[in-house]
């Protein structure tokens, strides 16, 4: 039942949104050599889906939707949609509060800290 109200929320949501084109978002496309993340949705999905996830990201970043509600109402990926993220976090310099999506890296753990397998297994 989950799925049909994703698909009905994304074809209303669809229907009932207009997509423009503004110098601010021309702006933002002129970064797609910077970040991969711009360059594959423009290629891959086109300015109007881009124009959508561009609209998504900055009410995501008022609190109005989830970082998960993106990929399911633009169709990205979940991975690409979560790096367009970021990237317009960057560029539109919305990651000045708790919002702000992070990234995490394997380098960014130590491998000392702890094996949460042998944590977790009863002795």
């Amino acid at each position: 039942m989950r799925a049909l109200s994703i698909i009905w929320a994304t074809e209303r949501i669809q229907a009932e949104t207009d997509v423009h084109i503004t110098p601010e978002l021309i702006k933002v496309v002129t970064h797609k050599n910077e970040y991969t993340a711009i360059e594959r949705v423009l290629a891959d999905h086109g300015i109007v889906t881009f124009a959508l996830a561009y609209d998504l990201v900055k009410e995501h970043s008022d609190g109005n939707v989830t970082i998960r509600q993106i990929p399911s109402l633009t169709d990205l990926s979940t991975g690409i949609a979560y790096d367009l993220v970021e990237a317009l976090y960057s560029i539109l310099d919305l990651g000045d509060n708790e919002l702000a999506p992070t990234t995490y890296t394997p380098a960014d753990f130590d491998e000392g800290n702890g094996n949460l397998p042998e944590e977790l297994t009863d002795k």
